[in-house]
């Protein structure tokens, strides 16, 4: 997993065809399980980039993306946000979402 450290890396991030990303925090318990659940997941399709960002380190990036909890996590198509998920995860909808613009069966 990549993470974005910078303006640079959002800026990066927008010119992506296809990206998921996890916003987490320094403090945050949840994030850890979460991120690694949204790991195995994405994992499974290696042509989508999987992103992390600590929302303390970048702020850019929690004005941007409007991210009020952690974590969340965020599936971006040429940077614009197709899905977003925030304190209740649904993996299997994220996992069809991958699956239909990867075109391989989920």
């Amino acid at each position: 997993m990549k993470k974005i450290v910078s303006r640079a890396d959002l800026l990066e991030l927008r010119r992506l065809p296809f990206a998921v990303v996890i916003a987490k925090g320094h403090t945050c318990p949840a994030c850890i399980p979460v991120a690694e659940q949204i790991t195995s997941v994405v994992s499974r399709y290696p042509t989508v980039p999987c992103y992390e960002v600590m929302i303390e380190d970048v702020p850019q990036f929690r004005g941007e993306y409007l991210i009020f909890t952690v974590p969340t996590v965020i599936v971006l198509e040429t940077g614009r946000e197709v899905l977003r998920q925030a304190r209740f995860f649904n993996y299997e909808k994220l996992e069809s979402l991958l699956a239909f613009k990867t075109r391989q069966p989920a």
